[in-house]
């Protein structure tokens, strides 16, 4: 009962010491910022490509429909589209960098549409030659002469990679409408002797079924490894998704902040009254007391911004405590020198941005993955993972670190 109430006390005025220095309250006041700075995105932008489009010499009916419909503001696209007003500012936004490629649409649209409607099935080859077709291939036994090549949109771009490849597939997409009434049209024409002789009647016809049938629904169902599905609320807040990668690294940070001041504390022999064999244990309980206020914070700042999952992740959140202390303190002890452990920092800050699945899920250099704490409470979420790893993990660190510093102070 005595060692209990020594261990609160412990606990008490370590918490109350470090709530005194200036530097840790300023990282505790970094979590809340952080979430605010993210909740304010969706004022902004949050499309992860800009596009730039242009008409030709002289835009037709059509051209002017599909430039409006690409260009209105959608917050929930991924690509933003933005129109420029001749080839000339188009080509120099691209240039500067203001958009990643740009799209130069033919002066008359609707004749791309027609010729491509007029393609004989056997001459297409299939859907990726359509697409290539439409986008200009040149190779010319692959674009029919009626047109495909003439009017075909031109893609101008700084470098022909796997980005350019995918928005033009993206921008077939939104183009898909339009192309379908047209091809519906030129096989009306073909069978007129089905419908109304009169074009204008039949065209009209047309036009007022597709409207009618348009779909508006999801055509996709998300969910995560477990089964969650995914909201429809949440399916536009990927720009918050690095959120939690950063306020696991932010508890990182606090860790070697407290390793600092423990070497300070221990260069000042402040601990030289303990026993040998406790202070690895106090060692661990001064990195353990911050990292608990500070997951406190990120924890309510997770459910706060919307990307928590609320209590089915407070079990590899709580798992993730402990390992970060682990990590922070085998790092300590294995440098022993506060120029050394300051040295580590930013290359562990750099190795959670890159190689843990903070923005990208990069399956690269897995023995240097598996060092890192995040890697493994972030794949532990939604399914990815079970809990064992991290619970390993935070084992195995946690038992090798207080191992380490009690030979090293025997």
């Amino acid at each position: 009962m005595r060692s209990i109430k020594k261990f609160f006390l412990w606990s008490f005025l370590l918490n109350r010491r470090f709530l005194k220095k200036p530097l840790f309250l300023f990282i505790l006041c970094l979590i809340p910022l952080t979430t605010l700075l993210a909740r304010q995105i969706p004022g902004e932008s949050t499309s992860l490509l800009s596009v730039g489009v242009c008409a030709g010499q002289a835009e037709d009916e059509l051209t002017a429909r599909v430039l409006a419909q690409l260009t209105q503001s959608d917050q929930g696209s991924a690509v933003r589209y933005i129109r420029y007003h001749n080839e000339k500012q188009l080509r120099q936004a691209v240039f500067d960098g203001d958009v990643r490629l740009g799209f130069l649409f033919p002066k008359d649209l609707s004749a791309l549409f027609s010729s491509f409607a007029a393609v004989p099935a056997s001459g297409t080859g299939g859907a990726l030659s359509i697409l290539g077709q439409a986008f200009g291939a040149s190779d010319s036994e692959a674009v029919d002469k009626k047109g495909m090549q003439k009017n075909a949109i031109r893609v101008i771009c700084g470098s022909n990679d796997i980005v350019t490849k995918m928005e033009k597939e993206q921008l077939f997409g939104k183009l898909y409408p339009e192309i379908e009434r047209y091809v519906l049209k030129a096989w009306m024409d073909v069978h007129a002797d089905d419908f109304s002789t009169d074009k204008e009647k039949r065209d009209a016809w047309l036009d007022r079924l597709l409207s009618d049938s348009t779909v508006t629904g999801n055509f996709f169902q998300l969910s995560y490894l477990n089964g969650d599905l995914i909201q429809d609320q949440e399916l536009n807040t990927y720009y918050l998704s690095p959120l939690r990668g950063l306020l696991a690294i932010t508890l990182i940070l606090i860790c070697f902040a407290a390793c600092l001041f423990l070497m300070q504390d221990n260069q000042r022999q402040l601990f030289v009254w303990l026993s040998p064999s406790l202070r690895p244990w106090l060692h661990y309980l001064y990195l353990l007391i911050p990292v608990l206020d500070g997951g406190l914070f990120v924890f309510i700042a997770l459910s706060v911004s919307g990307v928590g999952s609320g209590l089915s992740e407070l079990a590899p959140f709580l798992l993730y405590l402990p390992a970060v202390c682990g990590f922070s303190n085998l790092v300590r002890v294995l440098t022993g020198k506060m120029t050394l452990l300051s040295a580590s920092i930013p290359i562990v800050v750099m190795g959670c941005l890159f190689l843990t699945p903070v923005f990208f899920d990069l399956q690269i250099i897995p023995a240097l993955q598996a060092v890192l704490p995040t890697a493994f409470y972030l794949r532990t979420l939604h399914g990815a993972s079970t809990l064992l790893p991290l619970s390993l993990y935070a084992a195995v660190t946690s038992g090798a670190s207080i191992l380490i510093d009690w030979l090293k102070n025997r």
